[in-house]
């Protein structure tokens, strides 16, 4: 006996989208933890006291081309995934990866005194990588599946 269960056919997108934001978070961290490693970081920002926290942001901005390069490359990674995992996928439903992204991200923007060109770029960045990494998977295999034939 097969259940008819409505939402049977999109518990797999859902699932396909969960995955691809698991990994992307893995991504942004572990490419965040990089930047950190990589780029010099004085010993009273360890102890973090926010007003020096604010003044190494506001003269290191280098430090904040990594943390957006960051995000993008795990957003597009997250709107790979999300297409790889499941064929009926869309771009446009991979962007969930990115709004939710986005969505955690919001509480770190306005925790941290923050340039306006870092929050610009921030709220901008997510989405659209999400829908470019859905859309190079697609076209990846739109150009396989022309190969084959």
């Amino acid at each position: 006996m097969d259940l008819n269960i409505p939402l049977k056919n999109h518990i797999w997108k859902i699932a396909a989208i969960g995955l691809g934001l698991i990994i992307s978070i893995l991504i942004i961290h572990i490419m965040q933890f990089i930047n950190i490693a990589l780029y010099p970081i004085d010993e009273t920002i360890v102890d973090f006291s926010p007003s020096v926290y604010n003044d190494f942001i506001n003269d290191n901005p280098v430090f904040l081309i990594g943390i957006l390069f960051s995000n993008l490359t795990g957003s597009f990674v997250g709107g790979a995934i999300a297409k790889l995992t499941h064929p009926t996928v869309t771009v446009m439903m991979a962007g969930w990866v990115g709004t939710v992204l986005l969505g955690l991200d919001i509480y770190n923007l306005i925790a941290v005194d923050y340039p306006l060109w870092f929050w610009l770029l921030s709220i901008v960045i997510y989405i659209p990588a999400a829908w470019l990494g859905a859309f190079a998977v697609k076209y990846t295999q739109f150009k396989q599946l022309e190969e084959l034939q």
